[in-house]
């Protein structure tokens, strides 16, 4: 207000100056204006005041910029359409989001008859929302190996929002069948240092590379969940006499021109509890070889529960999986020249895990609230016939004690007891913290 006060000043003074004839010092000796100019000059000012504020409500009222010239000519301008405001929203610069998540580990394993080790690992997640329905996730790992530092992609996929209910997806994924895989191996979200048996480097695939659709479906007071996917299919093992009739998993690029299908069903009769079955059908042998038509058939279920009691004052979190599969009959080395053959056989294999845990999180001591006790048994069958076949078990009891929401300290001990080998018992720390 002193500003627009100063300006009205030096404006009736001009206004004053510019009024007074030529001779106004010859016939003014006196210094002072006469009534009629003073009148003048205040019904100026009033109306340049009024002026002013008319200027300054329609500059209030206005929220669009400036016009900008146009280089069109005068005659063409109203042939040119405007854009929708949604349109130009959408499709402008700086409308994208992008987060990076992800966690970070250090692990030290002392094992029987191996030498104790800290390992270390971090796994950036990458998050980019170009629009509401088009998203795109990637995961990169950077591992402490003995050469150095050995960096993977987890998974890159492509999702597109088709609706409510359902999901496309393209690209490098976290296999659905195993839901172990894609829901619980973070390391934040582990609640022990390692993982389970079967379900991780074990008898079902871990990631794939394809296309899926999945979706979610209330059915009353239910919820049914569906995964559906396509994607290069795994390569039978046929040259190594420790693993031959076994399948690999990493598909970066298929061996033949049949395809992996496979998907997962899940179904939540309420919201704390899920059970589920996964599956995936191929014929992993090499295209134009005699194992060009075996076929491999993988299954799994598991059931998922977690609850808040007030009863035992905690949180209880269930979480077991067991799977299966099987490999068609082959004849391995026919010829003897790998030298553990001929060897004919159909490779079934099967294992799995249960895990439960428990937090204190309703007790009236503040420093029991931030403690975790787990337990976990697991377990891997092999083949008999297969060379290299090595049964597995382990007990698994940990205590974890969250700093955070996503940040614990984990201590573990595992009674390991290979079949027919000495035992690989360890004592297993971490920490781990997701951000």
């Amino acid at each position: 207000m002193r500003g627009i006060r100063s300006c009205y000043l030096i404006i009736a003074s001009l206004l004053l100056t510019l009024s007074q004839p030529a001779t106004y010092g010859e016939t003014q000796t006196d210094g002072y204006v006469s009534r009629k100019e003073y009148d003048e000059l205040k019904q100026q000012m009033l109306a340049l005041k009024k002026e002013v504020e008319t200027l300054k409500k329609e500059k209030g009222q206005s929220t669009s910029p400036p016009a900008v010239a146009s280089t069109a000519p005068a005659a063409d301008f109203d042939k040119q359409p405007a854009a929708p405001i949604e349109e130009q929203k959408s499709s402008g610069l700086g409308t994208t989001k992008f987060l990076i998540t992800g966690d970070g580990e250090t692990t030290f394993e002392a094992q029987n008859h191996n030498t104790s080790t800290f390992t270390a690992a971090f796994n950036p997640v990458f998050l980019w929302e170009i629009n509401p329905r088009l998203l795109f996730e990637a995961e990169v790992s950077f591992e402490l190996s003995k050469d150095g530092t050995d960096v993977g992609l987890e998974y890159a996929q492509l999702s597109y929002l088709l609706n409510d209910y359902i999901t496309l997806g393209a690209g490098e994924f976290l296999t659905p069948s195993n839901v172990w895989m894609e829901r619980f191996h973070p390391s934040w979200i582990n609640k022990l240092p390692d993982h389970p048996l079967a379900v991780h480097d074990g008898i079902l695939p871990e990631k794939s590379v394809g296309a899926q659709i999945r979706g979610a479906f209330p059915i009353g007071p239910t919820k049914l969940n569906l995964a559906l996917y396509v994607s290069n299919g795994p390569k039978l093992i046929t040259d190594d006499p420790g693993a031959a009739g076994m399948l690999r998993f990493e598909n970066s690029v298929d061996n033949n021109d049949n395809k992996a299908v496979g998907g997962r069903i899940g179904f939540m009769p309420f919201s704390e509890f899920e059970v589920g079955y996964g599956f995936e059908v191929a014929k992993p042998g090499d295209q134009g070889t005699p194992f060009a038509n075996v076929h491999s058939v993988l299954q799994s279920v598991d059931v998922n529960f977690t609850h808040d009691s007030d009863l035992l004052r905690g949180v209880i979190d269930l979480h077991a999986q067991y799977a299966w599969t099987r490999v068609g009959h082959a004849v391995y080395d026919p010829d003897g020249s790998l030298g553990f053959g001929p060897l004919s056989f159909s490779n079934k294999r099967d294992g799995g895990y249960a895990q439960i845990a428990y937090r204190p999180t309703k007790v009236d001591f503040e420093l029991a609230r931030k403690f975790e006790f787990v337990f976990r048994w697991d377990h891997l069958n092999q083949a008999p016939q297969a060379p290299g076949a090595l049964d597995e078990e382990r007990w698994t009891v940990g205590v974890d004690y969250w700093l955070g929401p996503s940040t614990a300290l984990k201590a573990a001990y595992e009674w390991d007891q290979p079949h027919g080998q000495p035992n690989t018992n360890a004592l297993l720390l971490q920490a781990v913290t997701g951000f």
